[in-house]
């Protein structure tokens, strides 16, 4: 009785750990890149009846290895529910919320519609016979198949910890918090999104091939829409973002469905009562319990006076001229919001973009950024016309930014929110963080390097682990300025940056901006604060409904008619 019993338990630990290799994949999914997926068992279907195929349908000459089939159906239906995990992903990039999660729900179903209809897959009645699992003379049964299923789930644990650990795992993590934000950066957050649900997919694929192996059959009911159910069932148990909650979760369905045959009827209740409890109570998941919670807070960071500037932490790229807009305009409706726009910036100098509240310096600003697009008209940066590509390209010439409403990554710590920001100086890729390569290595120590100068710097090493959420407007203000320095831009647009600041802020502000012109950086700023604009401006451009009326050096434009007229008011500025 015992050793049945034993034998028992070893079966649901295989199981447990199959579904846990699938469940990590769909993890990073939802936790770590914000894409929900209901489709995860298409992907498991496509491994396991690309191995079933292969082993139990073709036939294979007498001479070859009884190890090969398998070895080759759970490479190929890897490699099968990879790529189709890539066409998932393009074609997620059209979809957002519950319209993303009925699109994968849709790609399971047709799926399974597929296999279902298919003669050389068995149809409805699926391929049977699959025989065992081999490597070298080993065959992959009993106990050693739960060995084999707990080493699976290590090797995907391992590759899943270094892709977290690199530069990939950070652009994820700036995805999830603000996709927006993550663009300017510099990060491709379409290419990361679709490789995230290529990786998902080849993990489900690789629990497929040997979820039929050791089962020894495969038929559509065994990958339909109610795998997909559980699978999403393990991750938000056991918690989303994380290698751990995953493996709890699966352990947990896992044994559960193996031994609650008498429970049959009543276990979707059961299940269904206990995500009610763990999303209100530990949204974090039972993974959450178990963490040691929040980054420790610092005491927040007090300037008095103008503190002392660092030397700059990088010297810009050098360039003749980073910008000229060439008669841009941009309609909402028929609201012309910028109207036959053009300028352009000398390298190193500090720029002013004033005007109005609605006098379009904003859309301005997302047109050169790559956000927003003009409807006429051409944008150069760096001598390269950017006027139709993506902000994370115009990002990789040299531009950095802020906005007017502050947009950190909340759930990340200040030091993580400036490593985003250096996303553009890292070079490793996907597969060299997924294995570890040294490269990886050594960009995320560089990244965090480059980070820590800037935020010293900036006199916000205090605050370096404190999260972004629990920062003041103000902090948040010179956190999303770290962010942009420390992609080293040349060129950098700051969107009302004094904006919400207090005295002493503004103070720093001012010295902060004159001392990146000195380093040489280009900078072009929205700016409401006539007396900081006054004081270290350059060049002064004033925008009236979407027109540039005045373009010339404070003295100019501060006594310019046209612009007292629309703007200031009076006759002379008070200083």
């Amino acid at each position: 009785m015992l050793a049945r019993n034993d034998a028992t338990l070893m079966q649901a630990g295989t199981y447990a750990a199959i579904f846990a290799v699938a469940a990590i994949g769909l993890s990073l999914l939802l936790g770590n890149v914000a894409q929900i997926s209901i489709g995860q068992a298409g992907f498991f279907g496509i491994g396991g009846y690309t191995l079933a195929y292969l082993t139990a349908v073709v036939t294979w000459p007498s001479n070859v290895p009884g190890w090969l089939p398998f070895v080759a159906g759970t490479l190929l239906g890897v490699a099968l529910a990879a790529a189709f995990g890539l066409l998932l992903g393009l074609i997620a990039l059209r979809f957002r919320g519950h319209y993303l999660a009925m699109a994968t729900l849709a790609f399971g179903l047709i799926v399974v519609g597929i296999v279902r209809a298919s003669k050389p897959l068995g149809g409805s009645v699926g391929i049977s016979n699959v025989p065992f699992a081999h490597l070298g003379s080993l065959t992959i049964s009993g106990g050693a198949a739960f060995w084999y299923a707990w080493a699976m789930v290590g090797l995907t644990a391992l590759l899943t910890r270094n892709l977290l650990r690199g530069r990939t795992g950070r652009a994820f993590e700036a995805i999830r918090n603000d996709e927006l934000a993550a663009e300017a950066a510099g990060i491709p957050t379409r290419r990361y999104k679709i490789l995230a649900f290529a990786y998902a997919g080849a993990l489900a694929g690789f629990a497929g091939t040997f979820f039929v192996a050791y089962l020894g059959l495969v038929e559509p009911n065994a990958v339909g829409v109610s795998l997909s159910i559980d699978l999403l069932l393990m991750v938000v148990l056991g918690g989303a973002g994380g290698i751990s909650g995953a493996t709890i979760g699966a352990s947990i369905v896992g044994i559960t469905n193996l031994y609650g045959h008498d429970l049959e009827n009543w276990r979707p209740v059961i299940y269904g009562i206990a995500v009610i409890v763990i999303v209100v109570a530990f949204p974090r998941g039972i993974a959450g319990l178990f963490s040691a919670g929040a980054a420790p807070k610092s005491k927040p960071h007090e300037t008095d006076g103008a503190p002392e500037i660092m030397p700059p932490v990088a010297a810009p790229p050098a360039r003749a001229q980073w910008l000229a807009v060439e008669h841009a305009t941009k309609r909402f409706g028929g609201l012309v919001a910028v109207d036959d726009v053009s300028f352009s910036l000398e390298s190193g100098t500090l720029t002013s973009l004033i005007g109005p509240n609605g006098a379009g310096k904003t859309t301005l600003f997302n047109a050169i950024t790559g956000i927003g697009r003009v409807d006429e008209g051409r944008i150069v940066v760096a001598g390269e016309d950017v006027t139709r590509r993506r902000p994370h390209r115009v990002a990789a010439l040299g531009l950095g930014r802020t906005f007017q409403n502050a947009r950190l990554f909340a759930e990340m710590t200040v030091l993580e929110n400036a490593v985003a920001g250096a996303y553009l100086c890292e070079r490793a890729g996907f597969f060299a963080d997924l294995v570890g390569l040294p490269v990886s290595r050594s960009d995320r120590h560089a990244a965090r390097e480059r980070a820590r100068r800037v935020l010293g710097r900036l006199g916000l090493e205090p605050l370096a682990r404190r999260l972004a959420r629990d920062l003041s407007f103000g902090e948040r203000r010179r956190v999303e300025l770290a962010r942009a320095l420390a992609a080293n831009p040349g060129l950098l647009l700051l969107d009302e940056p004094a904006a919400g600041l207090n005295a002493a802020e503004r103070v720093r502000l001012r010295e902060d901006l004159r001392a990146l012109r000195a380093d040489g950086i280009t900078l072009l700023l929205i700016e409401h604060d006539m007396r900081l604009v006054m004081e270290i401006s350059d060049r002064i451009m004033v925008l009236k409904f979407g027109k540039l009326i005045a373009d010339g050096t404070p003295a100019r434009v501060r006594n310019d008619p046209a612009v007292i007229s629309a703007y200031l008011g009076t006759a002379e500025v008070s200083m």
